[in-house]
């Protein structure tokens, strides 16, 4: 296995992640959903996404070497790409490298219905996060929901209250000094003052060529398909997201299972024509080439070798 690989794979969550997932849960509530590192999977990166992670990993397993020039490892992260392009796996899996569990929040779940309730809930889960046993990772999802710029505001009372969230958060962000990511589709909806404090903008883009060649091949498994047919199959989802290459991919499974108890054509042409009527892009995102392009991309994939075999 290359370095690369090795430096890609989770490692072993080394407590009992029952017990500790437990107290977790008990600990953060309804606040959070708790994610443990040995859930973690491996994303498939573009060279550049891949770079930077790389550097991050080693500079937070670096803490002395930095701290003899008076300098810590960042800890804070803002993701950002279009939907399903894997800013959650991302985040997860650099936790599941330091061997840390995972609070996923909602940030919209962070706004309360009334004065100073958004606030609190933000108190509540940064104090919950300090005075933990287990050292823990903040993952805020649909972060623009929470840290709107106060430019963009009115007035109102409710203008005022997401002034006060802003606050809250700076304010945390400034005494917080766990590892910490946010995730957003929208980076231009973020308060200023509030993108400055991340010491990384991280931007996850749709994959390349060599990326949807991996992930049809990972999502493929156990099946053995031709490399012929794996290209032709990552060609039709020029422009697509990990998560609908991976719907994909798992749609192809489970007509190859399914298709003969329904009396189902199992042709690739046929299961992929089947899947492109059922599924599309998200709103907003490229319309991938088996959309586009459908007659020529169902064509190409006609001639590939198929059915493929399971692997021994």
């Amino acid at each position: 296995m290359s370095r690369a690989a090795q430096e890609m794979t989770p490692v072993d969550w080394r407590g009992d992640p029952g017990s500790a997932r437990g107290d977790l849960e008990a600990e953060f509530g309804a606040l959070g959903v708790i994610v443990m590192p040995g859930d973690a999977e491996s994303p498939i990166l573009t060279p550049p996404v891949r770079g930077a992670l790389h550097q991050w990993l080693f500079e937070m397993n670096s803490e002395a070497e930095l701290k003899a020039v008076g300098l810590k490892p960042r800890s804070r992260a803002l993701l950002s790409g279009p939907p399903g392009c894997g800013k959650t796996t991302l985040a997860h899996h650099i936790c599941a490298r330091l061997g840390v569990p995972m609070v996923v929040i909602q940030s919209s779940e962070m706004i309360g219905k009334y004065l100073g309730e958004s606030g609190r809930n933000i108190g509540k889960i940064f104090r919950s996060a300090r005075r933990n046993s287990y050292d823990v990772a903040l993952f805020f999802d649909e972060f623009d929901a929470l840290a709107k710029k106060r430019e963009d505001l009115g007035t109102q009372g409710a203008d005022n209250e997401r002034s006060n969230i802003t606050i809250a958060l700076l304010q945390e962000f400034d005494r917080y000094e766990g590892l910490l990511f946010a995730a957003t589709n929208v980076t231009k909806d973020i308060d200023p003052a509030i993108w400055r404090r991340f010491q990384l903008q991280i931007e996850i883009g749709l994959p390349g060529i060599a990326e949807r060649f991996a992930i049809c091949r990972l999502y493929l498994a156990p099946y053995d398909v031709a490399d012929q047919t794996v290209t032709a199959l990552a060609d039709a989802f020029a422009g697509a997201s990990p998560a609908l290459i991976r719907e994909g991919c798992e749609s192809i499974k489970r007509a190859l299972v399914l298709g003969p108890r329904m009396s189902l054509p199992t042709d690739l042409r046929s299961i992929v024509q089947r899947f492109a009527a059922s599924a599309s892009a998200s709103e907003g995102m490229p319309e991938p080439a088996l959309w586009a392009d459908q007659r020529n991309t169902l064509a190409t994939l006609a001639d590939c070798p198929w059915p493929p075999e399971l692997a021994s």
